[in-house]
């Protein structure tokens, strides 16, 4: 398929400028062209629209797959945790690669995580698709609106070190869950950091969503 800049062989939509940015560049680091779409101008007015008119950014979700679908995209790549607890996607005008597909494959693995996330609109979809596949699983979610407003800032280490995140590590390991789930994918820009902090495995959901996206373009199969 010939692809330019107005038929991506994969969309990145996000919720904002940086992570549908971030996602096409990690995508692009794969050797696919794609191009971001981002659904609202910042973190404030994404998180304005999920919680005062999800009806709205649903039907633009829905609106956006159909345009891309007509000029022959054909997959869609949904970065953004908190989006795809909003937008219903199983059915839709393409595939949508998203982070409940990345749930749907860890959550049966695990017994109990740290979840977090950008928005508590995000926990509430980690919660309903762990709930779904593993029954009893035992998960803290903590969401901070105030970690992605600073990644978004430009400084990733420091927006880090002046999170809540270093203590909430440390209780992670003092309850002894099974791992520290990254369920937004801003989070992405500091997970080595995060690696570092904690003696737990964490799990980037941004990053194995690139992983699953890349495999589901070029014609692999997703188990699970």
């Amino acid at each position: 398929m010939v692809v330019d800049e107005q038929t991506p062989a994969v969309a990145v939509i996000a919720g904002t400028p940086y992570d549908s940015g971030l996602g096409a560049e990690l995508l692009r680091a794969r050797g696919l062209a794609t191009v971001p779409y981002a659904m609202a101008g910042s973190p404030d007015e994404q998180d304005s629209l999920q919680y005062r008119d999800p009806g709205a950014l649903t039907a633009a979700f829905h609106a956006r797959l159909h345009d891309l679908h007509a000029r022959g995209t054909e997959l869609a790549m949904l970065f953004c945790n908190s989006l795809s607890a909003v937008v219903y996607h199983d059915a839709s005008a393409l595939p949508v690669v998203s982070p409940v597909t990345v749930y749907r494959e860890v959550f049966p693995a695990l017994r109990s995580s740290l979840v977090i996330t950008g928005n508590a609109q995000a926990v509430v979809g980690v919660e309903r698709t762990a709930w779904e596949v593993s029954p009893g699983h035992r998960m803290l979610g903590v969401s901070d609106p105030g970690l992605v407003r600073a990644i978004e800032s430009g400084d990733p280490e420091a927006a880090f070190g002046s999170s809540h995140l270093p203590a909430t590590l440390r209780l992670a390991e003092r309850l002894d869950l099974d791992a520290v789930v990254l369920a937004c994918t801003h989070f992405t820009s500091v997970q080595p950091l995060i690696s570092a902090a904690c003696g737990l495995p964490v799990i980037d959901v941004g990053a194995r969503l690139v992983e699953l996206a890349a495999l589901t373009a070029t014609g692999s199969e997703i188990h699970g």
